[in-house]
């Protein structure tokens, strides 16, 4: 991590001059001068610009203000996006820095501190076609250290709707939870609480089985989601809380309570992730699906933070 940026706190959101990044850029600094918290943007860019087998390399090697031109190209995009911030949103107090390194492994690093991390769901290269993660978004989701938003192509701004979190029994939703009672308190909207489950078939072989067990199954599930939000509740009494407990898969019902909603967060990992597991399916599929922007958060207990 380079030693003289200073994410400590602040919204941290990278760049690389595209449009898909300066929807970005634009989401991170609305919120960031609603909530009173600095702004930086960080445009990172190689520390190897060319492939070494390139004749390209040769016009590097003979040119020796080849890398300068290159970080200079970079700062005029990054200024050009600062002026657009500083004139949209003049109360945020934003700065601005070039750094050489591997994208995904600065912003992942700026998690540590940062008082969120924002980044767009793919890169200037991706074609609008491929409904996937970029490889920097994907890495920054993956192996953060704390609270990562992810805006996609497709993300709709619902500036009144609730906040939707998913909910089971892991230690992630934990984490989870808490942030979403806080945005909601920050933002004055309803809190959704999601839980999903899929045990098994329903189908003319063991109707009468689900008959009897599809309430019992439902009431001791709202009942798990009713434990899990109870320090939120007392926390924030003001917000309004809905429990849904919905047969079907989580990714699923998340994705579509997505559409009315300002946000969704989700844990890095649910119930049935494997120890190791960094980012669990059921992340990966609300990330690239979802139609509003999404938080994954990270640990039982995240930074204290209000979206």
């Amino acid at each position: 991590m380079n030693a003289e940026l200073q994410t400590a706190g602040r919204f941290v959101v990278g760049t690389d001059g595209s449009e898909r990044a300066n929807k970005a850029v634009d989401w991170a600094a609305e919120r960031a001068q609603a909530r009173g918290i600095a702004l930086l943007v960080l445009d990172v860019i190689a520390e190897v610009p060319l492939p070494s087998r390139t004749h390209a390399l040769k016009a590097m090697a003979s040119g020796p203000d080849y890398l300068e031109h290159y970080k200079a190209r970079a700062q005029q995009r990054l200024d050009k996006v600062l002026a657009q911030v500083r004139e949209k949103y003049p109360n945020v107090e934003v700065a601005g820095q070039v750094v050489q390194g591997n994208p995904s492994y600065v912003l992942a690093e700026a998690s540590r501190d940062a008082f969120l991390v924002v980044v767009g769901a793919r890169g200037q290269g991706a074609p609008m076609s491929v409904k996937l993660l970029g490889g920097v978004s994907d890495a920054v989701a993956t192996h953060s250290h704390g609270p990562i938003a992810v805006i996609t192509d497709e993300a709709i701004e619902n500036p009144g709707g609730p906040v939707v979190v998913g909910v089971d029994d892991s230690p992630a939703a934990k984490g989870a939870i808490a942030f979403a009672f806080e945005t909601a308190h920050a933002r004055g909207v309803p809190l959704v609480a999601i839980n999903a489950w899929d045990f098994g078939a329903y189908d003319a072989y063991n109707a009468d089985v689900w008959e009897f067990s599809i309430d019992e199954i439902t009431a001791g599930l709202k009942k798990m989601v009713e434990g899990q939000l109870a320090d939120g509740k007392a926390k924030y009494p003001e917000v309004p809380v809905e429990v849904r407990v919905i047969r079907g898969r989580a990714e699923i019902a998340l994705v579509d309570e997505s559409a009315t909603a300002g946000l969704v967060v989700v844990g890095s990992r649910g119930r049935g992730g494997f120890a190791g597991l960094l980012l669990g399916s059921t992340s990966k599929h609300v990330l690239r699906e979802a139609h509003c922007p999404v938080i994954v958060t990270r640990g039982e207990v995240p930074t204290q933070t209000t979206i």
